[in-house]
């Protein structure tokens, strides 16, 4: 997966040893910095047309997706969202679109007491949304503080987006498919961010793969993953594929936005735990199989 050999180059290149960087470059979904006596979380991500905008998409729902994608970064280390800025790149002169891409992320702005403080639009060959966010954090959560004993929860149920998308790309229109909230305007839960950072011990959201989020658990915190096969919740899946088809979308496909964490307390969907050793784990009739890195590739 490119993105995450691109990461380490960062990580390699740019990492700096200074006082006010609590979490540094390309270490976590969040940067972490001090300023003033407070925690701020500093995140920014990118959406493309061809990537990541589906067939059908409404100019509003780009726009909450733009704004998403970055509250569920702050979501995952448990900040209250602040500030977001915006940078557009528009294929034309189209005031009205561009009216209504803003008009969408200022809704789902709104619902969480975000500024949107302004941006930078240009014109190109493909339409590009670039944002980031500000957040601040009382108990900031990262990715490596697992630690054996706890219990391995997620915040809602995953697949739906995948599912989704592949019903698309099977021809169907999208009030044929399953769930086309999930595709089209996933809710970012920094609610539970907030509340979770109260006791979580590593979280991340899961934005290109349980899996994926799962291993950078493991490997932050040096510990192991067991995901137990008769905890996983299938059933909102299994009316539209077969058992095994469920597990793949379930484990492996992204942009579902849900968080996964570690914590001794679980208040939502308990699938596992944090054992010694390294690695994620399947266990399934008594046996363990390896669970891949693998997920969404941008």
């Amino acid at each position: 997966m490119r993105e995450f050999c691109l990461i380490e180059i960062a990580k390699e290149i740019l990492r700096v040893e200074r006082e006010d960087i609590v979490v540094g470059v390309c270490e976590d979904d969040c940067a972490i910095v001090r300023c003033g006596g407070r925690d701020l979380a500093l995140t920014t991500d990118c959406l493309h047309e061809k990537t990541d905008f589906p067939r059908g998409i409404k100019p509003e729902e780009i726009g909450h997706l733009a704004l998403a994608v970055n509250l569920s970064d702050l979501a995952s280390c448990g900040a209250k969202p602040l500030f977001f800025l915006y940078t557009i790149t528009l294929t034309d002169d189209d005031d009205e679109f561009f009216r209504r891409i803003l008009q969408g992320m200022k809704e789902l702005a709104n619902r969480y007491g975000v500024a949107v403080i302004g941006g930078d639009t240009d014109f190109g060959d493909e339409l590009h949304i670039s944002g980031f966010a500000v957040g601040e954090v009382k108990r900031f959560v990262t990715r490596s503080g697992a630690k054996v004993g706890d219990r391995v929860c997620i915040t809602g149920l995953l697949g739906k987006a995948q599912l989704s998308l592949d019903q698309l790309f099977s021809g169907m229109d999208r009030d044929e498919i399953a769930y086309p909230e999930a595709l089209f305007k996933p809710e970012p839960r920094v609610n539970e961010g907030i509340e979770l950072a109260k006791h979580a011990n590593a979280m991340t959201d899961v934005s290109d793969s349980l899996a994926i989020s799962l291993n950078q658990i493991a490997e932050s915190s040096g510990v192991g993953i067991e995901i137990y096969e008769d905890r996983i919740p299938l059933d909102h899946l299994l009316d539209y594929v077969d058992y095994d088809k469920a597990l793949e979308l379930f484990l492996y496909s992204g942009g579902d936005y849900e968080l996964v964490y570690t914590s001794k307390k679980c208040e939502h969907i308990e699938i596992g735990k944090v054992v010694e050793g390294r690695g994620v784990w399947l266990v399934r009739n008594g046996r363990r199989e390896k669970i891949e890195f693998r997920g969404y590739s941008h």
